[in-house]
């Protein structure tokens, strides 16, 4: 879908996130780490560096705030910018 045409001129941020085990700065650079890994994905693969930024957001951002520590909560997100 970010090499289709119709969105050729739109940019995107690839935010990394993990859960809450282990220290914040251990988990920010983590999730900077797994956000540029996306990026690098999506370029090998054609889609323009000059496109995607990366983002590392630690756990500051959970998908299951309740459950910390949950798997579900180590992800990576691509949003338009």
């Amino acid at each position: 879908a970010l090499k289709d045409a119709s969105m050729a001129k739109l940019t995107f941020v690839i935010e990394g996130h993990t859960d809450s085990k282990g220290t914040e700065e251990y988990n920010l650079e983590l999730s900077k780490r797994r956000a540029q890994s996306v990026v690098s994905y999506l370029v090998r693969n054609g889609v323009g560096s000059e496109r995607l930024e990366s983002k590392g957001l630690g756990f500051s951002q959970p998908y299951y705030p309740q459950r910390p520590e949950a798997a579900e909560n180590r992800r990576v997100r691509i949003v338009f910018k």
